[in-house]
């Protein structure tokens, strides 16, 4: 993570840099970089979405097949 914000930041800098952005600009950006990165340090990814049992799954392909038949015919 520590290279991650490293490599941001020198980025960040040489862009702005080569762009000719003013120095208060680029110490703006990067805190704005460090807070999202802190941020996302401190969050974990949930799923609200259970996964679908075998029963579950297969009474869906069931449906699915007798459908099919029956717009086949």
């Amino acid at each position: 993570m520590r290279v991650l914000i490293s490599t941001s930041l020198l980025t960040l800098f040489a862009i702005s840099a080569f762009a000719g952005v003013m120095p208060e600009d680029i110490q703006a950006t990067s805190n704005q970089i460090v807070e999202t990165v802190q941020v996302a340090q401190g969050t974990e990814v949930v799923n609200p979405e259970a996964q679908p049992t075998f029963k579950e799954q297969l009474d869906g392909l069931i449906q699915f097949a007798f459908t099919a038949i029956f717009i086949l015919l």
